[in-house]
């Protein structure tokens, strides 16, 4: 597979929510270290991740690894498997690839899918972690994630057809990736009784960031998009 020539080391990692203060010392490193630089790109034009780590990032070579948020499946996976067949070829030239993701890599993730493409063809791959935005969005409002024998169960919102069951499990809870969804989530926990126990916070830690200490707070200005996580608390 590489004719003799050492190969290079994939690296997915974790920027972070958004602040490059919260980059890990090991993220850092690892992009210092990594030859090419791999930035997902999902046509929108906001490639948070690499701007984060831009200034570590300086002259290295980049590669525009190009991903789509179709709901169709098979456009997914078509992307993915471009994506990977591009990293490969660096691979093989014995260049480490550091490919950025924000946030953490095992959580909600793109670049996970890729990692199992390219590690199940033998290649060397590793996992840096990241502060997940709903760990910034906690510690930016000043609250837990969960205490004591509290269990907490995170909630990808947007592609989950079982938020009602899953907003009845016991313990607090963690709404993610929304997106056009948030104000049907939002009402839904309204029906719940969760209004008060609601926070949210929106671009946690990037410009602009805004926080909401209830659902009624967020909706007198509210914030929606992507980078919008709500913590409802079982308990207040």
């Amino acid at each position: 597979m590489s004719n003799g020539q050492s190969l290079g080391t994939l690296y997915g990692i974790g920027t972070g929510p958004g602040d490059p203060e919260l980059l890990t010392l090991k993220a850092v490193a690892t992009i210092q270290k990594c030859g090419v630089i791999a930035i997902p790109d999902t046509g929108n034009g906001e490639q948070t991740a690499f701007s984060i780590v831009q200034r570590y990032a300086a002259g290295k070579e980049l590669l525009q690894c190009h991903f789509t948020m179709e709901m169709d499946l098979e456009r997914r996976r078509a992307a993915r498997e471009v994506a990977a067949a591009e990293i490969i070829q660096v691979l093989k030239e014995g260049k480490d690839v550091g490919f950025v993701t924000l946030g953490d890599p095992t959580t909600y993730s793109t670049y996970m899918y890729v990692h199992q493409i390219i590690a199940s063809q033998g290649f060397p791959a590793q996992i840096v972690p990241g502060i997940t935005s709903f760990a910034a969005a906690a510690a930016e409002l000043g609250i837990s994630l969960c205490d004591g024998s509290e269990a907490l169960t995170v909630i990808p919102a947007s592609h989950n057809d079982r938020l009602d069951e899953l907003l009845d499990n016991p313990g607090n809870k963690v709404i993610m990736k929304s997106g056009k969804a948030l104000n049907r989530v939002l009402e839904k926990l309204k029906h719940h009784g969760y209004n008060q126990r609601t926070c949210i916070a929106s671009r946690v830690t990037m410009d602009g960031q805004r926080l909401y200490r209830s659902i009624e707070e967020y909706e007198e200005s509210p914030d929606p998009g992507y980078f919008t996580v709500a913590i409802v608390k079982e308990k207040i």
